[in-house]
């Protein structure tokens, strides 16, 4: 009887903390990414060849009431650039979501970690004077920005709590020293927030 005491103590802590992950929102987007300033990454994004992306996150409500939320969130992220390399993101949004009845409106900043891996063959010279090809381990950057997004609110006891399309202005540095050092990227993207559980 003891051990079964023990392990249930051991294991509550565990199931409570499962039980707050479950109602947490997480939320799932897909976007496309131009590498260009606004207001040009505006249209660019439907206009040019596709950038495809995908993002997942974790959202953590700092403060809210009947008239908006103060969040932060945490996000995964993967973006294909076509012929060019593919990079993933791990990223914070920090930012105040207005809502108007079931609409909402929200403003962001952004701080994180991108790497990217190039697609195209490079070469490099060798010790030895001769020049050969090197994959390499692919490129640290570091990215920051704004957003701002536009959602539609479901009721509360639904596993979906919104939908959302959102435009984000990405900063990455270093990007190439000698030529642009920060590359600006604009992503649209469209997704959803839910929880795991009701």
């Amino acid at each position: 009887m003891k051990k079964i005491l023990f392990l249930l103590l051991l294991i509550l802590p565990v199931i409570i903390y499962s039980q707050k992950l479950a109602k947490m929102p997480y939320s799932i987007s897909i976007f496309n990414n131009a590498t260009m300033l606004p207001p040009a990454s505006l249209t660019a994004v439907v206009n040019q060849p596709l950038h495809p992306g995908i993002l997942l996150g974790a959202e953590f409500g700092w403060k809210e009431n009947s008239k908006g939320k103060w969040f932060q969130n945490a996000n995964l992220g993967y973006i294909y650039h076509h012929l060019a390399n593919q990079s993933f993101l791990l990223f914070t949004q920090s930012g105040y979501r207005k809502y108007i009845g079931k609409f909402s409106l929200e403003g962001s900043l952004q701080a994180g970690y991108m790497h990217c891996f190039s697609l195209v063959d490079r070469i490099v010279m060798g010790d030895d004077g001769k020049y050969k090809e090197s994959k390499g381990i692919g490129k640290p950057q570091f990215i920051f920005g704004a957003g701002a997004g536009i959602g539609f609110r479901f009721d509360q006891d639904k596993m979906i709590k919104r939908v959302f399309l959102a435009y984000d202005v990405r900063m990455q540095l270093p990007f190439v020293k000698s030529y642009v050092t920060m590359l600006p990227n604009g992503a649209l993207s469209l997704g959803c927030q839910f929880t795991i559980s009701k």
